[in-house]
Formats: structure tokens, C-alpha cells, sequence
């Protein structure tokens, strides 16, 4: 693979954003994950936009009509659907590597939560709970990747784009509230070339008009 697309995303962000980590913290239930280098800012992983991205796709291509696999059933994937060829699949490797989203500007704070049924649609007594939450007005992603063709680049670039697009939230606690964002930018270059946007909104085109089965 001699092809590689460089892809910017920029969100804005409508509310507070968490991703649960695994550090301790004092009168905190669920802290925030933070970069590894600092121990202390707040981080959207990599893992988790390369799901959410993915989860948004698989939801976008079925609607479409195209095939496209679950992402949270592993074992069942087949491995060559559009989504599995981007986001990979067992013993196939992506041709995707993600970056964690750094909230280097971001400011914190923490929330207080019960547990509800949704069952009962009820408080459950004594599931009270605190969650830490992140607050910045923007979240910047960056994605690389290696193909074959610039085509197959330019392509796989038009999917991320849609993907980006039809997200609405990140992070958990999205039924309370947060994370919800909206794709504000989005830059690609094959090569090191910038995608013009005429290419890209052809290339998007290309795949909303595509039905299962179309090459």
C-alpha cells in the first residue's frame, strides 16, 4: 500500500464529553480517560473514535442498501463489506490508524447522576453516582491511512466524511446529554495533495446513489 490519505476532522462541540478511564480519582466514580504522556488532560482514544466513526458508517451503508457488518459482533464479520475492508476485521488488517483527540483547552467538572430503570423508568434508591465531564468548544481528530490506489484513498476518504457527518454523539452518558457534537471540517490530502471539495462531494455521491451489489 503506496497510497496515503491524511484526514483532518474538526467537530464543534454542543455539550460536555466522557470517556471513562481507568484512574482513580477522589470523590469521582467515573473520572475521565487523560493522555498517557501528562497523566492529566483529557482524551478522546483512538479506540474510541475509530468505533464511533465505524458505528455511524454501519449505520449510514445499511440504510443505503449496502452490506455492512456489526462492528460489536467480532466473531460473525465477513471481512470484505465496505466497512470491514476500511475499519478491518478479524485477520484483516485496517488500512486506518487513528490518534487519540487531545482537550488540551478543555476545563472539567463533575456531575452528579442516579441510575435509572429503564424498565420502571424509575430512580433506582441509592444508585447515586458522579461522573467527571470535559468541556472545549471544539475536538480535532486526525486520521491516517495506506491504500492501494488513490481511488480506493479518495474513496475511503468520502465514507469517513459521510460517517463524520451523520454522527450526532460521542463518548458514554449520550442518552444524559453528552457528547454530542457536529462535524464543522474536514480536510483529506492523497499523497499530501488536498482533496478539492468538488472531489470529495462526487466521491460522497458515489456512495449514497451505490445500491448492494453495485461495484
Amino acid at each position: 500500500m503506496s497510497t496515503r490519505l491524511e484526514v483532518l476532522l474538526t467537530f464543534r462541540l454542543h455539550s460536555g464529553v466522557h470517556v471513562t478511564g481507568e484512574r482513580a480519582q477522589l470523590w469521582t466514580d467515573k473520572a475521565l480517560v487523560t493522555d498517557p504522556q501528562d497523566g492529566k488532560t483529557p482524551v478522546v482514544p483512538a479506540t474510541t473514535l475509530k468505533g464511533w466513526l465505524r458505528e455511524s458508517a454501519e449505520r449510514l451503508l445499511r440504510g443505503l442498501g449496502h452490506p455492512a457488518c456489526d462492528g460489536s459482533r467480532p466473531a460473525v464479520m465477513c471481512g470484505s463489506c465496505p466497512v470491514c475492508a476500511l475499519f478491518g476485521a478479524p485477520r484483516r488488517r485496517p488500512p486506518l490508524r487513528f490518534s487519540d483527540a487531545v482537550l488540551k483547552d478543555s476545563t472539567t467538572d463533575v456531575r452528579m447522576n442516579v441510575s435509572l430503570s429503564r424498565h420502571r423508568k424509575t430512580a433506582y434508591e441509592e444508585r447515586l453516582f458522579s461522573t467527571e465531564v470535559a468541556w472545549q468548544r471544539e475536538l480535532t481528530a486526525r486520521i491516517q491511512g495506506w491504500f492501494d490506489s488513490q481511488a480506493e484513498a479518495r474513496r475511503a476518504a468520502a465514507l469517513l466524511y459521510l460517517a463524520a457527518r451523520a454522527g450526532f454523539a460521542i463518548g458514554a452518558a449520550r442518552s444524559r446529554g453528552l457528547g454530542w457534537l457536529q462535524l464543522a471540517d474536514f480536510a483529506a490530502s492523497v499523497d499530501g495533495e488536498k482533496l478539492a471539495d468538488e472531489d470529495l462531494q462526487n466521491q460522497s455521491k458515489a456512495w449514497m446513489s451505490q445500491t448492494e451489489g453495485a461495484g
